[in-house]
């Protein structure tokens, strides 16, 4: 059964004999029913799947990081999100295969945050505790108070956190705190990005390391 909507020339929600209509990411869609493939799978395909599994899952997990990093890429009225313009880095520029041909992510690739800005460089971060302190390379092309420093981190145990503006560039260090953090034995990984809080810009991340 389908459901009409805004007249009989509008679109509709639902199955119309082989005919489903829905909407997918503000757009009305309307496609055939799917024949169903009864060959068996290819070496490639397999691969092909594990792939898309293993990058799914990576990006779900850090999907409220990728949601602020990718926020400007996704352009206006476009069906690609942001969600969906980070998938495409992960899949296109990050996944390898392990000796046993198993498909990863390396997370040294990945860009949590992606903009037009110079990213820092000399990154370095070592862990106390709950507290981490890093520091990077003072920059004279941000001088100004106005760019500032975020900070990225997660691990494969569904932690994430997210620091914005913690330390101005032309500080060259900060420190903050792990918050409600508790997985002591499952190590962290830390990414850098500068933030113009003027004009809401954000550069490339830069991979800091593991804590």
């Amino acid at each position: 059964m389908a459901i009409q909507e805004n007249g009989p020339n509008g679109p509709f929600k639902g199955k119309v004999g082989s005919v489903y209509g829905y909407k997918l990411n503000g757009q009305n869609i309307i496609r055939g029913a799917r024949n169903k493939n009864r060959k068996p799978p290819t070496e490639a395909m397999l691969l092909n799947q594990q792939k898309m599994k293993v990058a799914n899952n990576f990006i779900g997990s850090v999907k409220a990081l990728m949601q602020y990093g990718y926020r400007h890429l996704a352009p206006k009225g476009s069906i690609i999100g942001p969600f969906q313009t980070a998938q495409q880095h992960i899949l296109k520029d990050t996944m390898e295969l392990d000796a046993d041909c198993q498909y990863y992510v390396n997370v040294e690739k990945v860009f949590v945050f992606r903009g037009p800005l110079s990213p820092p460089t000399g990154c370095s971060v070592e862990r106390h505790g709950k507290m981490l302190h890093m520091k990077w390379t003072v920059i004279p092309d941000y001088a100004d108070k106005m760019f500032k420093i975020n900070v990225a981190l997660f691990n494969t145990n569904n932690f994430i956190q997210l620091d914005i503006g913690v330390a101005e560039v032309n500080q060259g260090a900060c420190t903050i705190p792990l918050v409600g953090y508790g997985d002591e034995g499952v190590p962290i990984h830390v990414y850098l990005g500068i933030w113009d809080s003027f004009h809401d810009l954000l550069s490339d991340s830069v991979y800091c390391g593991i804590v």
